[in-house]
């Protein structure tokens, strides 16, 4: 592959983790659960992405999507973090350009926040124990794969 496509499209792995995305966000909303598999095709999206020059700088990228981890360890111990979300976290950061991590984290913060604000209202019209979501159910609980696979889906419109 030219070296001018990484250059050219540095949000194409992001583009291409869009279904796997759209996944996460059905599963999550529908179980509380990120499954592995899902987890795994990410990685593997990742490994091709990186074989075929997608992913230039990519020392620095695996150390990131390693320091995630190891955050996401600590907050997976404190209860703050599934561990679905931690190792999608993982594997999805090194999918991201190193310059626009800090873009990364802040989508992820607004999506949080507005997914939360919304999924309060959704809650509170739709939800309760009779409701087949899970995530309509779990009260003082959030599917943060919604916040994780929303902000990867819109980092590449700026890129």
């Amino acid at each position: 592959m030219p070296d001018t496509i990484p250059a050219a499209m540095p949000g194409l792995p992001l583009i291409l983790a869009a279904p796997l995305m759209a996944v996460m966000i059905w599963t999550d909303l529908r179980h509380m659960r990120i499954p592995n598999r899902l987890v795994g095709a990410v990685a593997l999206l990742g490994l091709g992405c990186a074989a075929f020059g997608l992913l230039p700088d990519l020392v620095p990228r695996l150390i990131a999507g390693g320091a995630v981890f190891v955050i996401g360890l600590g907050l997976f111990a404190l209860g703050a973090m599934g561990g679905g979300d931690v190792k999608m976290l993982a594997v999805l950061v090194p999918l991201v350009p190193p310059e626009a991590l800090p873009a990364f984290g802040v989508l992820l913060s607004i999506t949080m926040l507005t997914g939360v604000l919304l999924l309060s209202g959704v809650r509170r019209m739709a939800g309760g124990p009779e409701s087949s979501w899970v995530s309509l159910r779990a009260r003082g609980r959030y599917p943060l794969g919604l916040s994780i696979a929303a902000a990867a889906m819109i980092l590449p419109l700026g890129l």
